[in-house]
């Protein structure tokens, strides 16, 4: 079975650890029948496609750093269904007003996760805030593209 996991994305050696896991397990920590139980922090928002949680692995730089997960387990946005496609700006748009969120970038990535720096299979979408508070403010970073190992 190919892994629903790309380990050498993992940025933290906690991440890693519950990456191996999960993998060993064969269960998709994004799925819903799991989020609860295989992630760290709750779901804040949901609509009938999505799940709205925070990230448990934020990015360095970061005040605010959530996940938008769709509910169907899929690796591109062709393959979501036409309902969770038509939703996921309205999502978004959720997100912006429940996080009264001035400022803030939406990131995705799609497709195989070994090439575009991705770490899980299951896609999803960030929604980030960088942390402009810091005094020694330096831009989050965000992998878009891997070599294949």
């Amino acid at each position: 079975m190919p892994s629903q996991y790309n380990r050498s994305g993992a940025r933290v050696a906690e991440q890693l650890r519950r990456m191996e896991d999960l993998e060993a397990r064969g269960v998709c920590a994004f799925c819903p029948e799991n989020l609860r139980s295989e992630t760290s922090s709750p779901i804040t928002l949901e609509t009938d496609h999505w799940l709205i949680k925070d990230n448990d692995f934020p990015y360095e730089r970061t005040r605010l750093h959530v996940l938008v997960i769709p509910k169907v387990h899929v690796a591109t946005v062709a393959d979501l269904p036409p309902e969770a496609q038509a939703e996921f700006l309205p999502t978004i748009a959720q997100v912006e007003q429940h996080y009264n969120l001035g400022s803030f970038a939406v990131a995705m990535r799609a497709g195989d996760m070994h090439l575009n720096g991705g770490t899980v299979e299951h896609i999803h979408a960030h929604v980030i805030v960088g942390d402009t508070d810091d005094p020694n403010h330096q831009p989050v970073r965000f992998k878009v593209s891997s070599r294949p190992v």
